[in-house]
């Protein structure tokens, strides 16, 4: 090997090696934001708990006395508060949830850092990480409350993008015709209604005029997946028809595709060869802030139609005050947002050289 390939190798080794040292510092530094901000988001979440008024053994007595007429059981709740660890001060409670301590035989037990939820005061005894991310007997892991969120999610981005840039095409390409204007204003429209009135619409729309879903869903049906994944999936796919519209007017405009289409190129051949290819980056970009829209989004839409998933165990644990569900939940959740978040921070670098050098140089466009 010659002395010049010798320097262009050690040259090229050490640019990677600066590379990896500047990926992994990067990856460092936003694993330990990550942290900071969901411990932040654990103890908001905690502490607007702790201002409601009330517990939970005090609305299951007050049920009981207006179902059954009979009278609360103070000595039971009592022990109950004690065994919760709910007596204890607040600081306490919150440094033993997130933490761990010791049992009263003297076992520590690590807490939320560990993976562990606690256990759920609602459902007496099944800690809340088996009730969110365990199936039930005899089914696969899908049919867990936690799967159930995911393929939601996951039919719902599916259909925004499916719909979504087929519509963004069509208004692109014929930007002065009445069909246009009209898909344009609907968008508009469609991206201004709140999920559960939109919810409430799909349910009266295709549960009692056209009978294609049923009122009281079965979600082994296929068909009774179609109302909530429409629901969830109408906002971001009006974002991204509207994002597709406006990259596709602004590239059909370009030199390149005039001169395409005057050598012969037919219009499909020049949107499918010259325009739709470079048209995807903002659409791809966009793929990361409209999954964590659509995972906060289905908490509503789960509440709504009933759906077994997150969303469902966080209103009832809110109705119960389930304390330790609520922030079992609010922590996945955080944790989800804030993994995509660094995912999308780290492609973004790897995918643009310019972030990274910005980063590195300290200066910004």
């Amino acid at each position: 090997m010659t002395h010049d390939a010798i320097v262009v190798r050690q040259t090229i080794e050490l640019r990677l090696g600066l590379t990896m040292r500047s990926m992994f510092s990067l990856l460092a530094r936003k694993a330990l934001r990550m942290a900071a901000c969901l411990l932040g988001v654990t103890l908001l979440i905690f502490l607007l708990m702790r201002a409601i008024p009330g517990n939970p053994w005090a609305n299951y007595a007050t049920q009981q006395r207006f179902v059954f007429g009979g009278l609360p059981d103070t000595s039971y709740q009592r022990e109950l508060i004690r065994r919760y660890g709910l007596d204890q001060p607040e600081w306490r409670q919150f440094t033993r949830y997130v933490f761990g301590d010791f049992d009263a035989d003297g076992t520590f037990f690590c807490g939320a850092v560990c993976g562990n939820l606690g256990p759920s005061i609602q459902f007496r005894g099944p800690s809340v990480q088996r009730i969110l991310f365990d199936a039930p007997e005899d089914h696969g892991f899908l049919d867990s409350r936690f799967g159930y969120t995911l393929r939601i999610v996951l039919f719902g981005t599916l259909a925004a993008i499916g719909l979504g840039v087929p519509l963004g095409i069509l208004t692109a390409t014929r930007p002065r015709s009445t069909f246009s204007r009209a898909i344009s204003f609907a968008l508009a429209g469609l991206a201004s209604v709140p999920n559960f009135i939109l919810g409430l619409i799909v349910i009266l729309i295709l549960g009692l005029w056209l009978k294609i879903t049923t009122v009281i869903p079965n979600w082994n049906r296929p068909g009774d997946w179609i109302a909530p994944v429409l629901v969830l999936a109408a906002v971001p796919m009006a974002t991204i028809a509207r994002v597709t519209h406006a990259t596709l007017a602004n590239i059909l405009g370009e030199d390149y595709v005039r001169t395409a289409r005057a050598k012969g190129l037919t219009r499909w051949r020049v949107m499918l060869r010259h325009v739709l290819r470079p048209s995807l980056a903002p659409i791809l970009t966009l793929l990361g802030p409209l999954s964590l829209e659509m995972l906060t989004a289905s908490q509503i839409v789960e509440g709504l139609y009933g759906f077994p998933g997150f969303g469902q165990s966080f209103f009832t644990a809110v109705l119960t005050l389930d304390y330790p569900m609520i922030l079992g939940v609010a922590v996945v959740y955080a944790t989800a947002i804030l993994g995509v978040n660094l995912l999308v921070g780290v492609l973004c670098e790897l995918v643009d050289p310019r972030l990274r050098v910005a980063r590195q140089t300290g200066v910004t466009r």
